[in-house]
């Protein structure tokens, strides 16, 4: 009777001192939300507890919480065992709030919550009607995201989805639906991407859906060598599933990314980057540094090379120009124009009158992008030119604004840093990079020349 007493004891004070150390830690991660440090959550690595996943459920709703701290949660949460107690209350709650706001729903999408296919799929199926016209067209896009998380979905899941891809759809649900395809481990997926490997707008997705699928990549005459290969291997594909960053490696190790050579003059690219999409924008540092040198002059001269090819691009092009220094100025009063002669002359007046004046108004500039441009727009590419850091905000800011861009809206965001002037600490990446890659963009570094 003593020893069972001992034990009685023994349990309940290991059990007093678990509790004591998860609200501990619970208080640690709290510090660390509100302080925007990412280290501070790794802890949730291994509390899977429901009080864990109520604490995550606070912070992903709330709209103090930084767009980078909703990342790291996601990833953490996303790597919870099964059968964690907190995968469970997230799924009761995601049960019963399935018209969450769209930040909630978002990180439903990437933590792999069995539960919530279902709820996904009732999304998708409300895609009906005119596809130009479909409503509630960035939730639409997050559900097929959330069904690209799991490579089992049957051929009727993955055959919705790959419909998505049509050319009248808005370009966030065709993005969203070609990334989604990239992980499903089905022949359909591979049928849905082939065609769209040449498309402007999602051609770079499809191709690395295909290459995540199949672990093999086509360049030379895509539309052809991937029709031969199909019919070649249509019943015994060799399923990959590679993650998606294996993609940019592979170009980088094909040396398919390569630097900018000035000396070469490309009319149909912005600094060496090839301009390509539907609907297009391009975001210009005009601040006080751009004066140094020939930088403003070269600016214009870049975007006058542009200007000069549209012609030849289709009318329905929708592009736009944004210039931020101390203030943002837009080129277009809606922010965007249809690919006329009148728009163009307008955009060609506009970049002849580009001076060098002021501060790197850069929080302001993609928030204006994502705010009063994006919305209503459907564009899938951005330019964004900079030669130095953020002076309206943090370097975190930048970065918060980017990644509303790419998840909101799937925009791919270019970037271009001009000159010596962006700072860079040890092996950290530099701001301008760390944008591209949030967003699956190319980032080119412009050397000034005498």
């Amino acid at each position: 009777m003593k020893r069972l007493i001992l034990l009685i004891l023994y349990v309940f004070v290991h059990s007093l001192h678990a509790v004591q150390d998860e609200a501990e830690l619970l208080k640690k991660i709290t510090k660390g939300i509100r302080d925007r440090k990412q280290e501070a959550l790794v802890g949730l690595k291994d509390l899977t507890t429901e009080k864990a996943a109520q604490l995550v459920l606070d912070a992903v709703q709330s709209n103090r919480v930084g767009g980078g701290i909703k990342a790291r949660l996601t990833e953490l949460v996303a790597a919870w065992p099964v059968m964690a107690p907190g995968r469970k209350t997230l799924a009761d709650w995601l049960l019963k709030h399935p018209n969450c706001a769209d930040d909630t729903l978002l990180f439903f999408t990437g933590i792999r919550l069995l539960e919530s296919r279902g709820l996904f799929w009732q999304v998708i199926e409300q895609a009906k009607g005119e596809p130009a016209k479909v409503k509630a067209p960035e939730r639409i896009a997050m559900a097929a995201l959330g069904l690209g998380q799991f490579e089992d979905n049957p051929e009727r899941v993955v055959t919705r989805i790959g419909a998505l891809l049509q050319l009248d759809y808005p370009h966030v649900i065709r993005a969203s639906a070609a990334e989604a395809l990239g992980g499903m481990r089905h022949l359909k997926a591979v049928e849905a991407l082939i065609p769209q490997v040449k498309d402007q707008a999602i051609g770079h997705r499809a191709a690395c859906g295909l290459y995540r699928i199949t672990g093999r990549y086509f360049d030379k005459e895509p539309g052809k060598q991937w029709a031969d290969w199909l019919a070649a291997n249509r019943e015994k594909i060799d399923f990959k599933m590679h993650p998606a960053a294996d993609f940019e490696e592979f170009l980088k190790a094909e040396a398919l990314v390569k630097p900018v050579d000035e000396s070469m003059i490309d009319m149909e690219s912005f600094y060496g980057v090839k301009v390509e999409g539907n609907g297009l924008l391009f975001i210009l540092d005009v601040s006080g540094s751009m004066a140094i040198g020939s930088r403003i002059q070269k600016l214009r001269a870049q975007m006058s090379n542009i200007l000069l090819v549209l012609p030849n691009r289709p009318e329905r092009l929708r592009y736009g120009i944004l210039t931020f220094s101390d203030d943002v100025e837009s080129c277009f009063t809606r922010g965007i124009s249809l690919n006329d002669d009148a728009s163009r002359k307008k955009a060609e007046r506009f970049v002849e009158e580009l001076q060098a004046d002021g501060g790197t108004s850069m929080v302001s500039a993609l928030t204006h992008a994502a705010t009063k441009v994006l919305p209503d727009a459907n564009l899938d590419t951005i330019y964004l030119l900079s030669d130095g850091s953020p002076s309206d905000g943090s370097d975190d800011m930048v970065l918060d604004a980017a990644r509303k861009i790419k998840q909101r809206h799937q925009c791919r965001i270019h970037t271009i840093a001009i000159g010596e002037d962006i700072p860079v600490v040890g092996d950290q990446k530099s701001l301008m990079e760390q944008v591209a890659a949030l967003t699956g963009g190319t980032f080119t570094r412009v050397k000034d020349t005498e």
